[in-house]
């Protein structure tokens, strides 16, 4: 008997069969765990509905900028339609708009106000290109300059690099530094030759160089021969004093027809009558 036993298997451990640590972690959090499930839901739940509305706020803005079609109407827009991208635009509208208007310096403060809050607007390097025109044509050549060398050399901007070239190459040519004004044209020739502003590069280099034509004084007029008689003043009488009368013209010569005309024609009435002619004296008779 005591070998029997002997031979039979002994178990190494006992194997616990009370519950495991996740079900006691279950049980000991279900209430928090409850309330986290439901915190969930309810985020996500004002997630779609924080993106339902921002994006019926955007189409708003955007509809409402695609009906607006003056400046008040796009004031409008940037007032009711706050922090929209559409808002956003709209301001580059605006300057647009304000500088038609003859608004130039409130056009040139609202494209500053929109690139110094909208660094990463798509809309910005047009701002800036928009900005440096109107500088330019104020003569604020030093500010326009600075913007367009920023949008040459900005990676980002390069779709407005050939134009903010070109422009630089503007302001050189009316300073007179031409060889400026050529390295930037042949910039926008080289490095752009597929933009429309290629064309143009050319066409300014081909004029860079050329000199105007030399302004001479017109010949004098050659001056008329006028005759004496008419060159002379005309003298004008007194108004108390008769004019002087104008000579009398010469009478015509009397005509003495060769032979006497037809009786009884119509020219008997104006025939001259005969002159009587002296006759020559006799010859004297001697007395006796």
């Amino acid at each position: 008997m005591p070998a029997e036993l002997s031979k039979s298997p002994v178990p190494l451990a006992e194997i616990s069969q009370g519950p495991n640590a996740l079900e006691m972690f279950l049980d000991r959090n279900q209430k928090n765990l409850i309330v986290l499930t439901i915190l969930v839901a309810l985020g996500a739940a004002a997630l779609v509905i924080y993106r339902g509305i921002e994006k019926s706020r955007q189409e708003s803005a955007g509809a409402a900028l695609s009906t607006a079609e003056n400046m008040g109407a796009l004031q409008a827009v940037i007032k009711d339609h706050a922090g929209t991208v559409a808002a956003s635009s709209t301001m580059v509208l605006l300057a647009d708009h304000q500088w038609t208007e003859g608004q130039q310096d409130a056009a040139i403060e609202t494209l500053r106000t929109f690139i110094a809050s909208h660094a990463d607007h798509a809309a910005l390097a047009t701002a800036q290109a928009s900005l440096g025109s109107k500088l330019m044509i104020q003569g604020k050549s030093s500010d326009a300059t600075r913007i367009f060398q920023e949008l040459s050399n900005d990676p980002k901007a390069r779709f407005m690099a050939p134009f903010a070239l070109i422009s630089l190459g503007d302001i050189s040519k009316m300073a007179g530094d031409f060889d400026k004004a050529d390295e930037s044209y042949k910039r926008v020739k080289t490095e752009f030759s597929e933009s429309a502003f290629a064309e143009t590069a050319k066409r300014r280099l081909a004029t860079l160089k050329a000199k105007p034509p030399v302004e001479i004084d017109a010949p004098p007029v050659p001056k008329a021969e006028i005759p004496a008689a008419l060159a002379a003043p005309a003298q004008v009488a007194p108004a108390n004093e008769a004019a002087p009368a104008a000579p009398a013209a010469p009478a015509a010569p009397a005509v003495v027809p060769d032979s006497a005309p037809p009786a009884g024609s119509a020219t008997d009435a104006s025939k001259p009558e005969p002159r009587n002619e002296p006759s020559e004296p006799s010859p004297a008779t001697p007395q006796p």
